[in-house]
């Protein structure tokens, strides 16, 4: 693995560990890779944990963004694959939270011979109610979100961060607050903006690479229902509960995380 390239400097790769098997960790919407450091630490020595940042999508921003380069999640998965590219990564294991289920997806979708597995943690296709389809949001809802970041972005925060939680855990909401905090308001709503608009359903059924789900209770922003959805929809898959709350279980509970990947790991 090569990390002297030049995306390797924009995503600010690092790499935790020495062992043979390659994890990849993307993290979801308004965190960055060290949402990851509680878990990493219990990787056991087999594992090589290679951690990045999401421009846009984290607070880290290179002197190259540029926003209107960034309009849907794709745009992610082509980062994803140009990185992996750049690090001379041929196969992996990857995991992805919310955000980055999608990612992990689209990426595989494109070039299935470069994952091994996917992993997925409170991840969404859609995230706005449809027939059928319970998302947990209405177009109003998202509408309502956007806007309340775009005018006082600070209070948003505030409010957003304790539900996202969803325990009593005043320093997990902290940590999630301060990296929303240390984001651009402007780049932040952009980003929730085409995020929660997003609606890759269809994408599901041609998924052919093993997809291992991990999904935690009390999802403000991925109910159980969307849980089972893709479940029942991506053809090589399974779905493990963890018993933990709220949307950020590797924030408020990396230790049950931890035993769900390694057991997801090992399926």
């Amino acid at each position: 693995m090569r990390l002297d390239g030049p995306l390797a400097k924009r995503h600010n790769v690092h790499v935790v560990g020495e062992g043979p098997r390659l994890l990849l960790f993307s993290h979801g919407f308004g965190t960055a890779q060290t949402v990851w450091r509680k878990l990493v630490r219990g990787l056991p020595p087999e594992f090589s944990a290679v951690l990045f940042d999401l421009p846009g999508a984290s607070p880290r921003l290179p002197r190259d963004f540029q926003l209107e380069d960034y309009r849907s999640i794709d745009s992610f998965a082509r980062d994803l694959l140009d990185l992996m590219a750049d690090l001379n990564i041929e196969r992996c294991e990857y995991v992805g939270h919310s955000l980055s289920g999608m990612v992990g997806l689209l990426a595989a979708k494109a070039a299935p011979e470069k994952f091994e597995r996917l992993v997925l943690l409170n991840a969404s296709p859609r995230y706005i109610d449809d027939d059928g389809y319970a998302g947990a949001f209405s177009d109003a809802d998202i509408k309502g979100l956007v806007r309340s970041m775009e005018t006082n972005y600070r209070a948003w925060v505030a409010g957003f961060a304790p539900l996202a939680i969803c325990a009593p855990l005043p320093e997990a909401v902290e940590d999630f607050s301060v990296d929303l905090l240390a984001m651009r308001p402007d780049v932040a709503a952009r980003m929730a903006q085409f995020i929660f608009t997003s609606d890759y359903r269809a994408l599901l059924p041609e998924i052919q690479t093993p997809v291992r789900l991990i999904h935690s209770r009390s999802d403000i922003a991925v109910p159980e229902s969307v849980a089972h959805y893709m479940s029942e929809h991506i053809p090589n898959s399974s779905l493990r509960w963890i018993n933990a709350l709220g949307h950020l279980p590797h924030i408020s509970a990396p230790e049950e995380v931890l035993e769900a990947l390694l057991a997801s790991l090992g399926d």
